[in-house]
């Protein structure tokens, strides 16, 4: 056996089988095939136009494609399933011992994976929804095909089957022994759910993308509503719990008590959400007033050029220190590509615009000459602060871009920034998405208006107050101290008066849709999907409002026997779940006692190796569920040194830090120097506020490595360590450590989360159910008496009917 394969074989490597090598080859096989059927889809469907045959080619290409993709992430799983180490993508984000649903999560927790899992995807989307294109189909696949080609051509750069040289001996490949794993902070089971989830939204994107421009290049704005409006709703409900999922991600796992934090990387995600909640609004509007068609056709594009201008932000490396997300920078030539991409398409897409989709417009219905309030008015006031709301989110996440690109220091908007610009959009918006329902298309005084709106008016005042009670009462309350203040642009004002103003909002936006499904009751349920699914998204917002308004949070410190009080509990550690502190299941128990209920606190800690042989420590909180609020206890990592470095001393020195002051009062040895077992001691003199002890600190040599340092104990709460030692000047660096770990503990009072979790539900039920009701049905008619198959027609909407006089 030749030495170097000897060399691998006996370092536990083993010789990679015929079929691992040539699924590698495959996969990139397949990814170049997948580019090249995607460009034989753009020929065929752009020369279909004089030749009509070749729009099977078209079509067939897309379909091959489409599987191409499909099939690359097939065979990169099976990579995953069978450790197949020897792929550089697999060994850094697989182990040996993982559990399977995250080897399964490894294939997308990298650079090359997410792109992967983005193209298919999109592809998915794309098989799904091009049959259905009517005579828009020619354009649309042109468009969607030069995307996933665009797409192939980054992934034959970025790609994830590529195998590491140094694994390979005289011609033959060898498996390393295990890999590296997911990194601590993804081994959550949120890993597995999300990132698909979210990733199936941004593929959805590219469906209104490719309709808004075949819709210009068939110059036909007409027909394209009743085929787009439900795939717009279907994306912007996919998108939207996949952002809900990141923010219980974040909530489970980071340890800082929240669901939002404003991240550069969740608003590259919450801008394309914001464009598709505009669109959905502004189809309703053109179906049933032949309105805002220029209006729509741009905002068809915007969600997807945002997604992959975010894109460019986050793998480019511009947001790599101001994001808790982590993103290698991408291949130079796939960065090239995906930045050529995103200025084409946005170019072509506005050039487009300004060229056909404006001139498309001109064939919009004169606006009603109405007195009063008008639906059609209202929904122009809620687009333009959903808009405004974007415009801040998106100018917050370019803000690392532009301060890179002028050479200042890199920084990132905080929340207290956009809370600061987007309260003056977010209180006319919940305002109107309570009105606007029960506004009419023709107009109405606005007095009655107010009518119609005075039972809403009541009742939410009364369920305020009812809130009111509840979070004043002595017990179940939020216990909120009354003098607290928030910052304003015009300086602080009490605290008490703004949540009960945010209370009122979405309890006002609540009420009306409910008010709204009662007037429906009698209709299709199904048509019951928009109002469903704007009280979902009130009940979440006022669980974000009251869990992060009133939230009170208290830092302690436990160490064993010395419990801690905080937030009106006491918190007595217990022991390690396990002894070895190196496993990640590893918990920390703490008894957590209040006045009425005691429960077991279980926060993870474990350690973990660094790449120069550190420990590192990982923790995650535990979450004290109960109806009304929970009580988050973060754990963070236990703090054993009492001083912040160690220390040099010479003989007779004295110094003192952190209120413990050291004397130096002799170095000595005990045995033969450089024989094993040789002690080489340093006797002091330790005071601090519990008296003066003496202790001697050693280290001791063993064989084949350095000294070995030994403690000494000092008191009943510290130990001295010697770090270092100078035999010839008899100098020793010396570290004052505590004798038992000090568990610092973040402890979080967070009332009402529970709706949080709720409102995400019901917003997704809502989607889904709008949706379905809103799906192409030809030759069928809806519900409220008008037909999907001629958009052009409609002058009600069915999930927001007119009115009666």
């Amino acid at each position: 056996m030749i030495p170097e394969a000897a060399q691998l074989k006996e370092a536990g490597f083993r010789q990679a089988e015929a079929w691992s090598i040539a699924t590698g080859q495959v996969g990139t096989f397949v990814i170049l095939l997948g580019l090249a059927m995607f460009v034989l889809s753009v020929i065929g469907w752009l020369g279909s136009a004089k030749k009509p045959g070749l729009a099977k080619l078209g079509s067939v290409g897309f379909w091959l494609g489409s599987l191409a993709l499909i099939s690359a992430m097939f065979l990169l799983g099976s990579l995953f399933v069978k450790d197949q180490f020897q792929y550089e993508y697999v060994r850094a984000r697989a182990m040996v011992d993982s559990e399977l649903h995250y080897k399964i999560a490894g294939i997308w927790a990298g650079q090359q994976g997410s792109f992967l899992l983005w193209a298919c995807a999109s592809a998915i989307f794309g098989l799904m929804a091009s049959p259905g294109a009517g005579v828009y189909r020619r354009w649309f696949g042109v468009a969607f095909s030069t995307f996933l080609a665009a797409l192939c051509g980054i992934l034959a750069y970025e790609t994830p089957f590529v195998i590491n040289k140094e694994v390979l001996a005289h011609g033959s490949y060898w498996i390393p022994p295990d890999g590296v794993g997911l990194t601590p902070s993804l081994q959550n089971y949120w890993v597995v759910i999300h990132p698909p989830t979210i990733f199936l939204g941004f593929g959805s994107l590219t469906v209104m993308f490719a309709y808004g421009i075949a819709a210009m290049m068939e110059r036909n704005a007409t027909d394209w509503v009743a085929r787009v409006r439900p795939w717009t709703i279907l994306s912007t409900t996919i998108t939207g719990i996949g952002l809900a999922m990141g923010g219980f991600w974040a909530y489970e796992t980071l340890g800082w008590g929240g669901f939002w934090a404003w991240d550069p990387v969740e608003n590259v995600s919450f801008v394309p959400w914001l464009g598709g909640a505009i669109l959905i609004h502004g189809l309703i509007v053109q179906a049933a007033r032949k309105r805002w068609i220029g209006f729509n056709l741009l905002m068809a594009g915007v969600p997807f050029l945002t997604f992959v201008y975010g894109t460019f932000l986050t793998r480019s490396g511009f947001l790599g220190d101001t994001s808790v997300h982590s993103f290698a920078e991408m291949d130079r030539k796939a960065l090239w590509i995906l930045v050529g991409f995103l200025l084409v398409a946005t170019t072509a897409y506005l050039g487009l615009w300004f060229t056909r989709g404006r001139s498309l417009a001109k064939a919009e219905a004169p606006e009603i000459d109405a007195v009063g309030v008008t639906r059609e008015r209202a929904y122009t006031s809620g687009m333009m602060m959903l808009g405004m709301t974007a415009l801040a989110a998106g100018v917050g996440m370019s803000i690392p871009l532009v301060m890179t690109l002028s050479g200042r220091q890199l920084k990132v908007a905080n929340e207290q920034n956009y809370h600061m610009v987007i309260s003056w959009f977010f209180v006319p918006l919940m305002l109107i998405m309570g009105a606007a329902p029960f506004s009419g298309w023709r107009g109405m005084p606005f007095k009655k208006l107010l009518d119609r709106l005075f039972g809403v008016i009541c009742i939410t005042i009364g369920l305020t107050g009812f809130a009111l009670m509840w979070i004043k009462h002595p017990v179940y309350g939020v216990h909120s101290k009354g003098d607290e203040t928030i910052q304003f642009p015009w300086g602080m004002v009490p605290k008490w008066p703004w949540m009960t103003f945010l209370i009122f909002l979405c309890l006002w936006v609540a009420v009306a849709n409910l008010w709204r499904i009662a007037e429906l009751r009698k209709s299709s349920k199904m048509a019951w999907g928009g109002f469903i699914a704007h009280f979902g998204l009130a009940t979440m917002l006022a669980g974000l409002i009251v869990s992060r308004g009133f939230e009170r949070k208290e830092q302690i410190f436990v160490m064993d026997g010395q419990p801690a009080r905080g937030l009106d509990y006491q918190f007595t550690y217990k022991k390690f779940l396990k002894e070895d502190l190196n496993d990640r299941n590893n918990e920390v128990l703490i008894d957590v006692e209040g006045l009425q209920r005691k429960f077991l606190a279980t926060p993870g800690l474990y350690y973990t190796k660094g790449e120069n042989g550190e420990q590192n420590a990982m923790v995650w909180p535990h979450i004290e569920r109960r109806a009304t609020h929970d009580v988050y206890v973060a754990l963070h990592e236990p703090v054993i040194d009492a001083w912040p470095e160690p220390i040099s001393f010479r003989p007779g020195e004295t110094k003192t830090a952190s209120d413990i002051t050291v004397k130096y009062l002799r170095f000595r040895m005990d045995g033969q120097p450089g024989m094993v077992g040789t002690k080489f001691i340093a006797d002091v003199q330790v005071t601090t506020k519990d008296g003066t002890f003496t202790a001697s600190p050693s280290m001791e040599m063993v064989q084949g490595g350095p000294p070995q340092p030994n403690l000494a104990r000092v008191g009943n709460d510290l130990a001295i360590s010697m770090m270092a030692m100078d035999a010839g000047n008899k100098s020793a660096s010396l570290q004052m450590m505590f004798a038992k770990p000090i568990f610092p503990i973040e402890v979080f009072y967070k009332p009402m989360t529970v709706l949080v979790w709720a409102g995400a539900g019901i917003l997704t039920v809502g989607g889904l159910m709008s949706a379905l009701y809103r799906r192409r049905r030809p030759k069928s008619a809806s519900e409220d008496g008008t037909s999907d198959a001629s958009p052009a027609s409609i002058t009600t909407d069915a999930t927001l009917p007119t009115p009666q006089s």
